[in-house]
């Protein structure tokens, strides 16, 4: 078998289905795993073959998971790179916010990227090499309206991938951020239309295709982005005040 085994959470829709597909098409092998959408992931595993597609089912908040998600990556040849894209949003100003909301959001966004670092790492330290990549987003340093939550559990995904990158260094393991701007896919198709266009005007290259932002992920999980470390890496087109 050929290719990087690569671990991508939260692939079966929206970004993660994107990122998910650029790495088979680099000739990657993708372990991919998903809460509620894996029908196209089977379709998808089916066409390209089961050694190079493994959809594995599992809320990542769950340790559980990121064990199973680590074993099967070992099954096909050892982890080489996680992609930590999952995340769920529960919109509401502060103060209407239910304190369920946002242990929610957290409770994916950020124990779900601690918990999958934790069993990669165990991984990774033995191979001595490894690539950890966070897809978060452009609110976590600018903040977002109604995302107090979400822009919270994002801003502390930095805190997270450079401490990792710290302590992990000796072993040859590399972390960063992925801030993500205003996509054409998932979470940026449901904002209201008056508020697409705020931010819209903003931005001085539009908003993403979904492939521009895939790409921009396999290229930080790959052997030539090594020295992209312990840092978080804008991709919103230029955002001006």
């Amino acid at each position: 078998m050929s290719g990087r085994v690569h671990v991508v959470t939260g692939a079966g829709s929206g970004l993660g289905w994107h990122i998910t597909t650029a790495l088979l098409d680099r000739g990657h092998r993708v372990v991919a795993n998903y809460a509620s959408s894996g029908a196209r992931l089977a379709e998808l595993a089916d066409e390209v073959g089961g050694d190079r597609l493994l959809p594995v089912p599992g809320d990542i908040a769950q340790e559980a998971t990121s064990q199973e998600l680590m074993a099967r990556a070992a099954d096909l040849g050892g982890v080489a790179a996680v992609i930590h894209n999952a995340s769920v949003t529960r919109d509401a100003l502060l103060v209407r916010m239910a304190a369920e909301d946002w242990d929610a959001v957290h409770r994916v966004n950020l124990r779900g990227a601690f918990l999958l670092t934790k069993h990669a790492l165990r991984y990774m330290m033995r191979r001595r090499t490894g690539r950890l990549v966070y897809v978060s987003s452009i609110a976590a340093e600018l903040g977002n309206a109604g995302q107090a939550n979400y822009a919270a559990s994002k801003s502390g995904l930095s805190g997270l991938s450079r401490s990792v990158a710290q302590e992990y260094a000796r072993y040859g393991v590399t972390s960063c951020v992925l801030a993500a701007g205003l996509v054409a896919v998932g979470m940026g198709l449901r904002l209201a239309p008056e508020h697409q266009e705020a931010k819209l005007a903003r931005v001085l290259h539009g908003a993403a295709a979904p492939d521009d932002m895939a790409g921009v992920a396999a290229y930080l999980a790959s052997e030539e982005a090594r020295l992209i470390n312990a840092t978080v890496v804008h991709v919103d087109g230029g955002v001006i005040f």
